[in-house]
């Protein structure tokens, strides 16, 4: 991973698929990094890609992260990306809890 604007990434996810899992890469290139507000990438899933924006909010003494998808062509797509990102977050607060630091 490259974290910088015009860096990349190449991320593999395991996602929930009929009772297994489904296994899959895809790669992005970084177009904004604004600490600690923002990170605007495009995500490459071969055929389709998509722009992500990741935002992150303080609120009391959490963050707030809001992460929004533009370009998605269908709504199967739209749900297997949403599906993908609530398993990846769930999967961070695991760790999260693991390593004793705070949701």
């Amino acid at each position: 991973m490259d974290f910088r604007a015009g860096g990349s990434f190449t991320q593999k996810m395991q996602i929930a698929a009929n009772g297994g899992t489904c296994e899959f890469l895809f790669t992005g290139t970084y177009d904004e990094i604004v600490e600690p507000e923002r990170i605007v990438y495009r995500a490459n899933f071969g055929p389709v890609v998509t722009r992500v924006i990741v935002e992150f909010f303080e609120q009391g003494e959490g963050t707030k992260v809001v992460l929004t998808h533009e370009g998605c062509p269908d709504d199967f797509f739209r749900q297997s990306v949403s599906q993908g990102t609530c398993e990846s977050l769930d999967k961070l607060d695991s760790l999260l809890v693991l390593e004793g630091l705070p949701i």
